[in-house]
């Protein structure tokens, strides 16, 4: 059975479990364990320790916290709410070469990994203008980037709830 996409609220996280969490998320030489027995430990992996450690920081700071499974092909629609555009925006992209697709049928699908590549790479791209073109007099240049990452976040919410209505 396919999971399903679920919330979950935010609880009152015990400081300790949190540093502990936070620790082994950021730390190479480090991994976090789960443990069903005393005597039995599993180690996790370091996407799901990355996973854990966000919704933990998250949960911690009052936030409720999302999982929605994704399949690894996406239809051009997916995409496009992906990448905050439209999906004729989309086809264009696929068909000037700049996100790799494959066709099934007459449908385009992305493989997620290309669609979160060149998402990245664009957001990159566009802090790099950002910061190539603008006269930083008052060192607003680090403001500015926070603004730019919480507007954003800001949209995906919207786009989140409104494609959830």
């Amino acid at each position: 059975m396919l999971a399903q996409e679920q919330t979950y609220l935010p609880e009152e996280l015990d400081e300790h479990l949190v540093a502990v969490i936070e620790s082994g998320s950021t730390d190479q030489e480090s991994h976090l364990c789960l443990s069903s027995r005393p005597d039995s430990f599993v180690e996790l992996p370091v996407s799901l320790s990355s996973i854990l450690h966000q919704a933990a920081q998250a949960m911690h700071q009052g936030l409720a916290v999302t999982v929605r499974p994704q399949t690894r092909q996406l239809s051009t629609s997916q995409v496009a709410d992906l990448l905050g555009v439209t999906r004729p925006t989309v086809v264009k992209l696929l068909e000037s070469g700049a996100i790799p697709f494959s066709r099934v049928g007459t449908h385009r699908r992305v493989d997620l990994p290309d669609a979160l590549r060149f998402r990245d790479s664009r957001r990159e791209a566009q802090y790099q203008f950002i910061a190539d073109t603008q006269v930083d007099d008052e060192g607003r240049l680090p403001v500015v980037a926070g603004e730019m990452i919480s507007i954003r976040a800001q949209l995906a919410k919207i786009r989140r709830q409104a494609a959830d209505a």
